[in-house]
């Protein structure tokens, strides 16, 4: 009898135990229940496009930052439209990776479906910019400029992976030649922190008025992106590439 109540006992015990585990796990489940859900992590922008169509993203970007960038008279630096000089049978953007390059074997070449041009327009007959600002302090502008489209464009047009901007001529000049080519790899690590940790200052600056910090992320991000534009020309049995240089090739 005496050996029976033990066994009896014995269960109880485990009984009690498992008991106790179950409540302490309904417990916890309930905690969890009861506990707010994590915040969700910061949006890229404040501002993003909302259309569906590639096209038409790609244009509510040119719009969006277009508008945003402006003179001290208040006009757009520059007007941005989507687009190459060469007209729109485009195969590649082609870069050298020889310093004189020959055939296509001597370039690198980005595909059109990955990639978007931009056009920076300013306001004169051959798209120069106004006489009123200053190279130096425009250069900085426009270079912010290009990186701000570049940024959105590879944050919210996929498959977009490279960006050029082509900039308006040079004072006195007709026809463009200057460009900054950005490729994902570029600006990966950029697109994983909202914009404003790139570039601060919510209203972009005047010419002349960005901020030191600023203007070192600025320049630090557009300097490895000069290329001067050479032309867009038809290659044989490929279609036509939009040929770009180095500046000191």
């Amino acid at each position: 009898m005496a050996r029976s109540l033990g066994t009896r006992s014995r269960f109880l015990i485990a009984y009690l135990l498992l008991g106790a585990a179950v409540g302490a796990a309904l417990g916890a489940f309930v905690v969890l229940l009861q506990r707010p859900a994590p915040k969700p992590p910061p949006a890229w922008s404040s501002w993003r496009p909302g259309s569906s169509s590639l096209d038409l993203r790609a244009a509510e970007i040119a719009e969006h930052v277009g508008t945003r960038y402006r003179l001290p008279t208040g006009n757009r630096l520059t007007n941005v439209t989507i687009g190459h000089p060469g007209g729109q049978n485009l195969r590649s953007i082609a870069i050298p990776t020889v310093a004189q390059p020959k055939t296509l074997a001597d370039v690198k070449l980005y595909d059109r479906k990955s990639s978007l041009i931009y056009v920076l327009c300013g306001s004169g007959q051959h798209c120069n910019l106004e006489d009123s600002v200053s190279r130096t302090a425009s250069g900085t502008a426009l270079r912010r400029e290009a990186l701000e489209l570049a940024l959105y464009a590879m944050e919210y047009i996929h498959p977009i992976d490279d960006v050029l901007v082509f900039f308006p001529p040079a004072p006195g000049k007709k026809t463009v030649s200057a460009t900054l080519f950005f490729r994902r790899s570029d600006l990966e690590s950029r697109l994983k922190h909202p914009l404003r940790a790139t570039l601060p200052q919510a209203v972009p600056p005047l010419p002349g008025k960005i901020r030191p910090v600023e203007r070192k992320t600025v320049d630090e991000l557009t300097r490895s992106s000069f290329y001067v534009y050479v032309g867009t020309v038809p290659v044989k049995g490929y279609g036509s590439i939009v040929q770009l240089q180095p500046p000191s090739s």
